[in-house]
């Protein structure tokens, strides 16, 4: 039997499917279909590149769009290293620097938003015109200041029950969190999720929760677009509390999404980002034309 082609330090590779090579070595799985302004989306937890199908379907007619699979889920290599917000930026760093990405957007969803804000403070933003944060608290626990936890009102025990339970039942505890990202999950989504190896899983979801992104904030200049389910476990109302600490926000409320409103309510979704984005190429093309006549 011929033995799978691998990189420089043994992780499987699959013959065909576009892999970046990371400082590493682990594989890092993407895919880069249509042409045009970029468009990147950037997964949750546990979650590949199949669950941004509603989108894909849309915006490939007159974008280019990318998406991946974080380090340890999908069909990324699975390694017990690297697993961390500044790791997983470094990540994305690699694989903006190989696709040679100027001017896109970049679309963000829960864990790949915390994700995406660790890159852009750490790598800046240059390479995009905007940035759309979906339905993600930027800290997950509720305190006297705090009203906008998961679910109202998480405590660190009660989220500590959950990472003990990945561990100990990790079928059911995937089945409940997926219940919670999606009101009408599809058959094919739990198999998705469990691609990932426990240990990684509740690695990165401990990593998501412990981590307040709140002082972070002043360092993002992008235009932002917020979107949040007004069904989510996410209170709907830290949009607006977004919106009012970002220089440069507006936010969407999807009536009848939930946590996770791209896949709940695609055409509404899709149409906001379209919108962003005509408006990101708009301001664009005056400031260039601006500059010109300068």
């Amino acid at each position: 039997m011929t033995e799978p082609l691998r990189s420089d330090l043994g992780f499987p590779i699959m013959i065909g499917m576009p892999h970046l090579e990371l400082r590493d070595g682990t594989p890092l799985f993407y895919e880069a279909q249509g042409e045009g302004p970029a468009i990147v989306l950037v997964p949750g937890w546990t979650l590949t590149t199949r669950f941004w199908e509603r989108q894909v379907d849309d915006l490939v007619r007159d974008h280019r769009v990318i998406t991946l699979d974080l380090r340890g889920a999908g069909q990324s290599g699975k390694t017990p290293q690297g697993h961390s917000l500044p790791g997983y930026a470094d990540d994305l760093a690699e694989l903006f620097e190989h696709l040679e990405l100027s001017d896109a957007t970049l679309v963000a969803y829960a864990m790949g938003v915390s994700v995406s804000v660790h890159y852009l403070v750490a790598h800046g933003s240059a390479r995009f015109a905007g940035f759309v944060w979906i339905d993600h608290s930027p800290r997950f626990y509720v305190t006297p200041d705090w009203p906008y936890a998961l679910f109202g009102d998480l405590t660190p025990r009660a989220f500590d029950e959950t990472i003990r339970r990945l561990g100990s039942d990790r079928p059911a505890a995937t089945r409940e969190l997926l219940d919670a990202m999606f009101q009408h999950p599809a058959d094919w989504m739990y198999a998705e999720l469990m691609k990932t190896p426990t240990e990684a899983a509740a690695t990165m979801l401990a990593l998501v929760a412990a981590t307040d992104l709140r002082p972070l904030l002043p360092q993002l200049e992008l235009p932002t677009l917020l979107v949040n389910g007004k069904q989510s476990v996410v209170p709907y109302e830290v949009g607006r509390w977004l919106e009012e600490q970002l220089p440069n926000a507006r936010r969407v409320v999807l009536e009848h999404a939930g946590h996770g409103p791209f896949w709940d309510d695609p055409v509404l979704f899709n149409a906001a980002v379209r919108e962003f984005d005509s408006q990101l190429r708009l301001e664009s093309a005056g400031s260039i034309a601006g500059e010109n006549q300068a």
